[in-house]
């Protein structure tokens, strides 16, 4: 027995399709916003046990952003890269 949709139900699907992102972007937002987390999880704990000042010759606050730079770009790098073993392209 099939069941009719309603004519609200098909209007309001066809909005939210319009609203969301094509595939390529709403994977290359998901890879940025995950790997931020994670790195900056990672520069909290790094930088809890390691003081950058004898390492380097810049400011602490330089050092803690360049780490966490480092770690965002490895962490994305991971990301995408399992992103793209998931769907790889031509598939």
């Amino acid at each position: 027995m099939k069941q009719e949709r309603s004519p609200q139900l098909d209007a309001d699907a066809d909005e939210t399709a319009s609203q969301e992102l094509p595939g390529g972007v709403r994977v290359f937002f998901t890879v940025a916003w995950c790997s931020f987390l994670v790195a900056s999880v990672a520069t909290v704990l790094c930088f809890a046990f390691v003081d950058p000042a004898p390492f380097a010759d810049l400011s602490r606050t330089a050092a803690y952003s360049f780490g966490f730079l480092f770690f965002w770009a490895v962490c994305a790098l991971s990301a995408a890269v399992t992103a793209w073993m998931l769907n790889p392209p031509g598939s």
